[in-house]
């Protein structure tokens, strides 16, 4: 049982801020980061039966066939917010579309028990999110248009957030560009970030809807290791055989095949991002090597000039291609950062060396000699690996070593949340 101050924590919002939640994986994009947050929250659900979930955040879940609704929802323990939300559309064609998701939320909130306490991702959002609420910062009388797909995927949840300030939340950050962003009306702060880089973020918004004057607050963000959430629900040195329609070869007993031969000597997968990572990888990779393809999103423009980039692909399609490589180079999404990139990698038996701003604080622990000085070290060492056999096998392993079992089988990500909720819950 789950208790706070004695009593039983019973429930908890879920969702992804400014963007929806796919359980099927056939919809999971190249650009990254789809997968996280639905391995993430299953593996709750599936590990804390006595607690009920609430899908706050808009998702695929009442989309998905009843056999999948089923398998995700075993313990009979998740709501999904949404699930009428098509119906209640139907009935209220005079509500303009970009007030729809936020007016059918306000209505269901109304009417439903209160929330413990919440878990939400951070997403995509902008300065303004929430349709009919948010002001104009230089004019205070002018209501703000918050684009409609703000308006429809961070409005809503952003506005629940402030219109529950009782209810106490914690965010799950693994990508650095979502939070603080530059959101202006999200007055209700997570009481603490669940991250990848260990900072104190400042965040700025106004004190509410009808009050311009802004607020600044530090919010603590942790390390928690949470780019391990890739590897839950897999197996230590297995690849997956069949490209699955939904998460069943996550967290069911499904067909597996030993790894591969290493046939491709060295590959990247990385997308462009914002800054952009180019002048990086030009510096590191592409001003010394030809023979090497990079996969992710990248401009067009640098795409149609260098045949190395083979544009984006599938997060499927990528997974059967990963057990045949052989070495790689992880550029930070920001410096200072750890990224999935690293654990993906190692999973795949492969080996990442990193540019000299990955990981900063050490929070990795990671064999050193995986860290380069510039790419005469990173090219140096992958040679020395390739004529030293034994060097190559013992840095695979010691690699290896650094994936616990309990990032595989989710229990330390699950431990470690809950503890962080009740702590959070404990603090109130």
């Amino acid at each position: 049982m789950n208790f706070i101050n004695g009593q039983t924590m019973k429930s908890i919002a879920c969702g992804k801020i400014g963007k929806s939640i796919l359980f099927n994986s056939n919809y999971w994009g190249a650009i990254g980061g789809d997968n996280e947050a639905p391995i993430f929250y299953e593996n709750l659900f599936h590990k804390n039966p006595d607690i009920t979930f609430y899908i706050l955040g808009v998702s695929d879940y009442s989309r998905l066939d009843r056999r999948e609704q089923d398998r995700i929802n075993k313990h009979g323990n998740v709501i999904d917010v949404w699930k009428h939300f098509d119906d209640w559309r139907q009935n209220n064609p005079k509500v303009e579309d970009k007030y729809k998701r936020q007016k059918y939320l306000e209505e269901w909130a109304a009417h439903a028990p209160k929330i413990d306490v919440g878990l939400l991702f951070a997403g995509p959002t902008g300065t303004s999110n929430v349709a009919g609420k948010s002001r104009l910062m230089n004019d205070p009388g002018t209501l703000a248009s918050p684009i409609e797909m703000l308006a429809k995927y961070s409005g809503p949840v952003i506005d629940y957030l402030n219109t529950h300030r009782n209810m106490p939340w914690v965010m799950v950050l693994n990508d650095p560009r979502f939070f603080p962003a530059n959101m202006r009306d999200m007055f209700h702060r997570p009481a603490v970030v669940l991250s990848q880089f260990n900072e104190k973020i400042e965040h700025r918004t106004t004190k509410d809807y009808d009050d311009p004057k802004t607020d600044i607050v530090k919010v603590e963000s942790e390390y928690k290791s949470v780019e391990t959430i890739f590897l839950i629900g897999k197996e230590r040195g297995k690849a997956i055989a069949e490209t699955p329609s939904t998460l069943d070869s996550f967290f069911d007993d499904t067909p597996t095949v030993e790894e591969g031969t290493k046939d491709i000597k060295f590959m990247i997968v990385c997308n462009e991002g914002r800054p952009s990572r180019y002048n990086d990888l030009k510096k590191y990779i592409l001003d010394h090597v030809d023979d090497v393809d990079i996969y992710g999103k990248w401009s067009d423009e640098i795409v149609n000039n260098d045949s190395r980039f083979k544009g984006p692909k599938k997060f499927n399609d990528l997974q059967d291609m990963l057990p045949r490589v052989k070495y790689t180079f992880c550029i930070p999404i920001k410096k200072g950062w750890v990224t999935a990139k690293f654990w993906e990698m190692a999973h795949y038996g492969i080996i990442p060396f990193l540019h000299p701003t990955y990981d900063e604080q050490n929070n990795l622990k990671c064999p050193e000699f995986l860290r380069v000085k510039d790419s005469k070290d990173l090219f140096k060492k992958i040679e020395f690996l390739e004529n030293n056999p034994e060097a190559y096998d013992t840095l695979r392993a010691n690699i290896d070593g650094m994936i616990k079992d309990e990032y595989y089988d989710g229990s330390y990500m699950n431990d470690l949340v809950i503890n962080t909720l009740k702590e959070t819950l404990n603090e109130q």
